[in-house]
């Protein structure tokens, strides 16, 4: 049954390429509560682990909720059922949720359901990190934003942008810019994956977090660029793998469900074998019976002398002197 809790047309990166199907964004939705109802982008960073902005997925009263929904990677927001409830959020400690760009602003997600990672998402390190800057590393990022900044274009899928690592210093802790000459990121893209892509890597830098808007995509800076906020993730790899640890207790819990199961299970086949048992004793005891009353009906028996025969009938019939059984 398709989510009807969120009626939002949902639309992607400005002047950005398609990318459905791609198997590192998610489109996320949210209830925060009191009506209030929104839509974000993240990565799928493992099978049963997606990382996305903080200020996602939190609700009216800027605490994290747990009405949040993960639909699969590269599909419409409109796909999303409610089977696509989250478990459990992990979020930074220094996040301050204000109407603003904060510092460290992620969030980990730990799935209902698992999905499959088609390619292995490596997390940036903190040497990567200052590599990548160092040398105007190419990013691409993927989202489920605003189609254009006044566009009434709905687009369900999401949309890519190529850029760099920029070098220009950020206001916010623990951030960078992407920058672009061509695309925007928009509003809906907010946790949507920072990528390096190389033939044999895919390396998640960062996660969106915001930007300058216009109207509801980024507004051209003064060099001509556009400019997207992204939290570094390098160094909360711990949290990554504190979703993991819940992952792994939600399925040793399952493990432990399956085991009673099969527990109760296997004692009722026990009880039914034993059941067995004692039926087929009690079917044994049923056909020594029958022999033994066969053993006390008459029986006939024909005897022959020479060319005469007689034919006798008793509970153990036995021929006559001078005869012999037929």
């Amino acid at each position: 049954m398709i989510l009807t809790l969120f009626p939002i047309q949902a639309h992607a990166i400005e002047n950005g390429d398609d990318a459905a199907g791609i198997g590192f964004v998610v489109p996320i939705l949210i209830d925060k509560g009191n009506g209030q109802r929104s839509s974000c982008s993240g990565a799928l960073i493992a099978p049963s682990i997606v990382v996305t902005a903080g200020h996602c997925v939190v609700d009216a009263m800027g605490v994290a909720t747990k009405n949040v929904y993960v639909g699969q990677a590269g599909s419409a927001l409109s796909s999303i059922t409610n089977e696509d409830k989250i478990s459990t959020i992990q979020i930074t400690s220094t996040f301050k949720n204000t109407p603003i760009v904060d510092d460290d602003d992620l969030a980990f997600l730990t799935l209902g359901k698992s999905q499959i990672l088609s390619l292995p998402v490596v997390i940036a390190s903190e040497k990567q990190l200052t590599e990548f800057k160092s040398s105007k590393a190419s990013l691409k990022a993927f989202g489920y934003g605003k189609y254009g900044d006044t566009s009434t274009v709905v687009v369900t899928t999401p949309r890519s942008m190529e850029g760099i690592f920029s070098n220009i210093p950020s206001f916010v802790a623990n951030s960078a810019y992407m920058t672009s000459t061509k695309a925007s990121s928009c509003k809906g893209d907010s946790g949507a994956p920072i990528l390096n892509i190389t033939a044999t890597q895919v390396t998640i830098v960062g996660i969106i977090a915001g930007g300058a808007a216009s109207v509801n995509c980024s507004k051209k800076a003064s060099d001509g660029t556009y400019r997207t906020i992204f939290t570094l993730i390098g160094r909360y790899a711990n949290l990554a793998f504190s979703a993991a640890i819940d992952v792994m207790d939600t399925q040793s819990q399952k493990i432990l469900s399956d085991r009673e199961t099969l527990l109760a299970l296997a004692n009722k086949l026990n009880d039914a074998t034993i059941s067995n048992i004692q039926a087929l004793s009690d079917l044994d005891e049923a056909k020594a019976t029958i022999v033994e009353l066969n053993k006390k009906l008459p029986q006939a028996i024909t005897c022959i002398k020479g060319k005469l025969s007689k034919k006798v009938t008793a509970v153990n019939p036995k021929c006559p002197a001078g005869y012999k059984k037929k």
